[in-house]
């Protein structure tokens, strides 16, 4: 059975089969909804179902509430449709050039750059296009079934390679696999690209926040804005618990001194004693609030810890006025 589903308010439309997720649905049809994790662990899909009944399958009730369904609200990651649809998602973008693909990729090499941070180049088949908006992230599709998401680092392939920033999870599946066993020449399976986390146009300044690895797109963005020319002011927010953890440091120091238009600031939750940290402590969106006073003219993009984007959603909303519409997110879940 085909299901349509009608957007609105862009008046766009597309075509489900039955037991497909409609953000799934909608990505074949070359059309991108607001997504992050595709787990249906971050929320960020979320939005309301207009017309229509939807299967909300195992939607945890701590992301979707009993009274966000009764109210007609879905993660489109994982609702399925029941009949045609009619969704309210007021920001879709058409995927120009850009397709969602089942790859093969060679492991070109493992820079282990602190004792939990790798940095993964992987070797694109010769003669593939694979295009992503800088931002996107790709799954690597496990064994088990399971999958696991990177982020490119990189504006666009570079090289014929991909560029992932992988922190080592205590007791991750794939990160320890990484850092204990994964070998140069290692084949891994790869889809993607996916994510709405990527440069939105605009005149107005920028925030970035991002801790750990969640550096990993805020590169590819900034490596965007730099090949661009850009003359947006920047603020650039890296948070980390010890300075080994900011493992790009020295490269921000010099791209902030060669590009007017960025200013980066560091900040430590944990730098300790030993550290002689004489830079900014805390948590990145704390240092926002010591920086700024007002962001109604400015846009937010932040990657990292679920507890910072929470955080600094519904801080830099509530009490430095930001437009919600204008942050955008990408939770490492």
């Amino acid at each position: 059975m085909t299901i349509r589903v009608d957007i609105q308010p862009s008046g766009q439309s597309f075509s489900l089969d039955a037991g497909r997720s409609i953000l799934d649905g909608a990505l074949a049809e070359g059309l991108m909804l607001r997504h992050s994790c595709r787990e249906g662990t971050c929320g960020s899909c979320k939005g309301r179902v207009v017309e229509g009944r939807v299967d909300h399958g195992q939607t945890s009730l701590e992301v979707l509430s009993e009274a966000e369904r009764a109210a007609g609200l879905a993660l489109f990651c994982c609702a399925r449709a029941e009949s045609d649809l009619v969704i309210e998602a007021p920001e879709v973008t058409e995927l120009r050039g850009i397709s969602i693909q089942q790859l093969a990729a060679r492991v070109a090499s493992i820079d282990k750059v602190s004792d939990d941070v790798a940095i993964v180049r992987l070797l694109l088949p010769p003669g593939l296009t694979f295009n992503y908006y800088p931002g996107q992230f790709v799954q690597v599709l496990l064994k088990d079934g399971s999958r696991r998401s990177y982020s490119m680092a990189t504006r666009a392939v570079a090289d014929n390679q991909l560029e992932w920033h992988v922190r080592r999870v205590p007791g991750g599946v794939f990160s320890s696999h990484v850092f204990e066993g994964l070998q140069p020449r290692a084949m891994l399976r790869l889809e993607g690209p996916f994510g709405s986390f990527f440069l939105r146009e605009g005149t107005g300044p920028l925030i970035f926040l991002a801790t750990g690895t969640g550096f990993a797109p805020i590169r590819a963005l900034l490596e965007q804005l730099r090949e661009q020319g850009n003359r947006r002011p920047v603020y650039l927010y890296w948070g980390g618990r010890r300075r080994q953890d900011l493992y790009r440091h020295d490269e921000l120091l010099a791209l902030a001194a060669e590009q007017p238009w960025l200013r980066y600031t560091p900040v430590l939750s944990r730098p300790g004693e030993a550290c002689d940290w004489q830079g900014a402590t805390g948590h990145v969106q704390q240092q926002v609030f010591r920086d700024f006073s007002d962001l109604r003219d400015f846009e937010v993009y932040a990657c990292g810890s679920p507890a910072m984007i929470d955080s600094a959603r519904r801080e830099l909303v509530d009490r430095l006025g930001l437009a919600e519409s204008r942050f955008h997110a990408d939770a490492f879940v």
